[in-house]
């Protein structure tokens, strides 16, 4: 039986998904909750440009995952309309001009009260939707928060444009956190970089909108949010508990922790059964994770044998979605004919995997 090898491709079906948040480029833009409120006090229309500003510190260690700082944002505004906001402009111009002047950026100098990198198509592809999904790129686990779209997203977080609990559980699963740490690159050696090109946009996910799934979804993040709040501790520590084999807390957080690796069981294994895999035995239990540092190597995860068989069949299913898609367009005949072998050998692999 051949075997799919090689890279994954993006495909088209999660083009415009997922978004790096904005490059604000000069300390000025940030402020304290504090100095946005008596900005605000001062004048209640500087409300227009004054936006919490969220972080992957925010993200992933702050309890109710809430943004620490607020931002003057003047949108892609003319100087002239920004100068309209004179209590936040006067700021933008004593304390960011001057850091933009000595740039090499040649827009960041011509237009200096503006983000270096606004991503209007971010926030303008949100605007649709009643909440956002976000992900700290630089992080230890890779975990998901439903978050409000009327904030400014910083260049540490990563925005997706999907808002159901089905998404919220399927990318939350094992199987999408293997794919991650698949293709994705690291930042030292223990903190995944999320890439959301090669991580979001590359990945295959099951044709199906499960009532199952969505209902386990929301129970993990209302879960998730209840023990954060109650013990007063973020994601990052939260997971930590999580991923501890002797697990040594008081009796209710114990107790939490331990319901919160069953969801995460049940999870994984709805997920596998949206794909039609139920062959695979997960085999939930803590395991060495290879890729880590050796002095935080154990996870609860599933048997390096499934994760090795999810991956395979993972790449499969992304070339031949990949394949399908490009078929679909008018391109040259004969690479069409090409095209149309790959996926011929593509499904019969499948179906050798789906008897096995």
């Amino acid at each position: 039986m051949s075997e799919v090898i090689g890279n994954p491709y993006p495909l088209k079906q999660n083009a415009g998904k997922s978004f790096q948040g904005s490059i604000v480029l000069g300390k000025g833009f940030v402020l304290s909750p504090e100095e946005a409120e008596r900005l605000i006090a001062k004048d209640p229309r500087n409300n227009d440009v004054l936006f919490p500003y969220l972080n992957g510190e925010d993200l992933n260690n702050d309890p109710r995952q809430k943004a620490s700082r607020w931002v003057i944002n003047f949108f892609d505004w003319s100087e002239e309309k920004a100068r309209t906001y004179p209590d936040c402009f006067a700021i933008i111009e004593h304390l960011v001009k001057p850091e933009r002047m000595k740039q090499n950026d040649k827009g960041g100098k011509q237009k200096w009260w503006q983000f270096l990198r606004p991503r209007n198509e971010l926030y303008e592809t949100i605007s649709k939707l009643d909440q956002v999904m976000a992900i700290n790129r630089y992080t230890k686990y890779l975990t998901l928060d439903f978050q409000v779209k009327n904030i400014v997203f910083s260049d540490s977080i990563v925005v997706l444009a999907l808002n159901s609990y089905n998404h919220f559980s399927i990318l939350s699963s094992v199987i999408h956190e293997m794919w991650a740490w698949k293709n994705c690159s690291t930042m030292g050696a223990s903190t995944l970089r999320y890439s959301p090109t090669n991580a979001l946009e590359t990945f295959p996910f099951p044709m199906t909108n499960s009532q199952d799934l969505i209902e386990i979804g929301r129970s993990l993040d209302s879960l998730r949010k209840k023990i954060m709040v109650e013990a007063n501790i973020g994601l990052t520590e939260l997971y930590n508990l999580f991923h501890k084999p002797n697990l040594k807390a008081d009796d209710a957080l114990q107790s939490d922790i331990l319901h919160l690796r069953d969801l995460h069981r049940n999870l994984d294994k709805t997920v596998l059964e949206a794909y039609n895999w139920s062959d695979i035995l997960l085999m939930h239990d803590f395991y060495e994770m290879e890729y880590l540092p050796e002095n935080d190597r154990i996870r609860l995860s599933i048997h390096p044998d499934a994760r090795k068989e999810i991956l395979k069949r993972l790449l499969t299913m992304n070339h031949k979605k990949y394949n399908e898609e490009i078929i679909s367009n008018p391109i040259a005949p004969k690479k069409v004919k090409y095209i149309k072998k790959v996926i011929v050998k593509t499904d019969n692999l499948f179906s050798a995997l789906e008897e096995h």
